[in-house]
């Protein structure tokens, strides 16, 4: 697998990304890698995101870089050992369910927990009375997610979507493995 090449077609501040990955790696060898750059929006400007994942036997690697004002960027790396996945969650859609029986993914998100974040969805309280003025508080769900990246083969293209596949292959594996003894 060659992390240097994938990191490299983004153009996205290559050698500052590449830089992060190899002082992680070391002389370990990838498992897998996903990467996707997106676009930000803020008022009147665009800025840049680029995350880079890549798993080996020991360790996920999430790479984090973002556009800053005046042609900066900042990076932040997050390193997970292995042992710390506890398990992971799959979202996948399928095109045409009915026609080719499932078989066509279009999009494929994955959550990964690392048991260390949490993400948090807040919903107001209400009473079946339309007239009821009173505060019923909120309920609050939290949900595991310490990474998370959605893939679509009409956004990112059928490569990358197959290339996601197997970078939740490997991690199932390696969660599998993990959880076997």
């Amino acid at each position: 697998m060659d992390t240097h090449a994938s990191i490299r077609q983004h153009g996205f501040y290559p050698s500052l990304v590449i830089r992060a990955l190899d002082r992680v790696l070391g002389d370990e060898k990838p498992l897998a890698m996903v990467s996707q750059l997106e676009a930000a929006f803020d008022r009147s400007s665009m800025f840049r995101h680029l995350t880079v994942a890549v798993l080996t036997p020991t360790t996920l690697i999430q790479i984090h870089v973002d556009e800053l004002d005046r042609g900066g960027a900042m990076t932040n790396t997050i390193i997970t050992p292995t042992t710390r996945i506890h398990g992971a969650s799959l979202t996948e859609v399928v095109t045409d369910a009915i026609h080719d029986g499932g078989s066509q993914l279009s999009e494929l998100t994955m959550a990964i927990n690392c048991g260390s974040q949490r993400r948090g969805e807040v919903e107001l309280n209400q009473c079946d009375d339309p007239q009821c003025t009173a505060d019923h508080g909120f309920t609050v769900h939290t949900f595991p997610e310490d990474f998370s990246m959605r893939f679509s083969a009409a956004a990112d293209g059928e490569a990358a979507l197959a290339n996601a596949e197997r970078f939740v292959d490997a991690t199932l594996q390696v969660i599998k493995g993990n959880h076997a003894h």
